[in-house]
């Protein structure tokens, strides 16, 4: 295996089980609400500071990858993490569940500062390597609504996490056995590697926008789930009917079926916006998936049924198709020397700043129903396209076309 496909494969298995942690919870919200005799906003708020310090510690772990190297940061994510779901697994009060997730969040705001900066330093096409590992996020975010709507069908909610725990600690120590060399490569387009693409005041505005869309983010990855619950449950009832199958648990079953079919649609939303990046100017491309998820937004708010779950897919297209293009900018406007760091302080904003949407989506919901969360949503995307149009009148920087190099408008 050559050392840059080294680098995707753990990569990948890193991004899978972040995005799986963070899916899991609001897909067996409605059965933890049941179990631990609280409402859903109650349920929802004890998952608060695992989404808080999904970003919170981003900076200072982007620090220490960038002193200590991103392959050991990656292999205490592997083992903090699975350390974490094996505790939550074992919970048995709201408090020590609230703990748990706590040190799952901890561990796995490792992954975006030290996993982003190794496939940004350690692969020669980044556009294409980044919607790769955008896929493994969009991959874990399809499989664990249905994977712990099983699980937690089969046998309770505990299973989904402890398959986590498991899945976690082998791929640790699978990493700590194989070397990996995490030596810059040489691109012919040095943009953004200290030379002309550097630029920190848009990387200050950048960043900006990051935060708006980690709001923006964790709303819909909280909301999605319960709401398909709710208000697409054509499938369920269809379930229902089979005699032959166990009751308890099938609606949230089959409602993590479909949140992880809209989840099988965004992983293409990855893979073309990590394609484009590597060919086209990223600030518009930016610009237009973002124009483009506002009245996705608000279609999810006012439709039910199958109209929902179609919405949720063509907007989980745009919405994640924005992430590969969001990791070239910053790549692009930051030096390769402190890339882990420039990735912790957006992570920092991303999902630490973006975790206040948790408690957030619990208050709407409680007060004015779930759906209109995306309300909140439709507000915040235009202040992102505001911020972008701002980066974007500054003279944007933009990639060339692979292979030919001829700049692309």
């Amino acid at each position: 295996m050559t050392n840059e496909r080294k680098i995707i494969t753990f990569t990948f298995a890193a991004h899978y089980l972040f995005h799986f942690y963070e899916l899991a919870f609001p897909a067996l919200a409605l059965s933890l609400a049941a179990s631990l005799g609280l409402d859903l906003g109650g349920v929802l708020a004890l998952a608060f500071p695992m989404y808080l310090l999904f970003g919170l510690f981003s900076l200072p772990w982007g620090i220490l990858a960038d002193r200590l190297g991103n392959r050991l940061a990656i292999i205490v994510f592997f083992l903090g993490t699975g350390a974490g779901a094996l505790g939550t697994a074992l919970s048995s009060t709201p408090t020590a569940l609230m703990v748990w997730l706590g040190v799952v969040g901890f561990f796995a705001s490792i992954y975006h500062p030290a996993g982003m900066a190794m496939i940004s330093r350690g692969t020669l096409n980044r556009g294409t390597a980044l919607g790769i590992n955008g896929v493994a996020g969009s991959l874990g975010m399809a499989t664990a609504p249905l994977l712990a709507g099983l699980l937690n069908w089969l046998a309770g909610w505990r299973w989904a996490y402890l398959a986590a725990a498991l899945f976690a600690l082998l791929w640790g120590a699978a990493m700590a056995m194989t070397p990996i060399d995490e030596t810059e490569v040489k691109r012919a387009d040095t943009g953004g590697e200290g030379g002309q693409g550097a630029d920190m005041r848009r990387f200050v505005v950048l960043c900006l926008v990051a935060t708006l869309g980690g709001l923006v983010y964790r709303i819909n990855v909280v909301s999605l789930p319960p709401l398909i619950e709710l208000k697409a449950g054509f499938l369920g009832r269809s379930l229902m009917e089979i005699p032959w199958l166990k009751a308890e648990g099938l609606s949230t079953m089959a409602a993590g079926l479909l949140v992880t079919l809209i989840y099988i649609v965004g992983m293409f939303g990855q893979l073309t916006g990590g394609a484009l990046a590597d060919r086209y100017r990223l600030v518009r491309l930016y610009l237009l998936f973002n124009l483009t998820c506002l009245p996705l937004v608000l279609m999810i708010r006012s439709v039910t049924e199958a109209p929902l779950v179609i919405a949720g897919a063509v907007y989980v297209f745009f919405a994640l198709g924005i992430q590969p293009i969001e990791n070239s900018l910053i790549a692009h406007f930051t030096p390769g020397r402190w890339r882990s760091t420039a990735y912790g302080i957006t992570s920092v904003l991303i999902f630490g700043v973006g975790a206040l949407a948790v408690p957030w989506v619990g208050k709407i919901s409680r007060d004015w129903g779930l759906e209109n969360v995306y309300l909140l949503s439709a507000a915040l995307i235009c202040l992102i396209v505001v911020g972008i149009l701002f980066i974007s009148g500054r003279d944007p920087y933009f990639f060339r076309k692979t292979g030919s190099r001829k700049s692309s408008s």
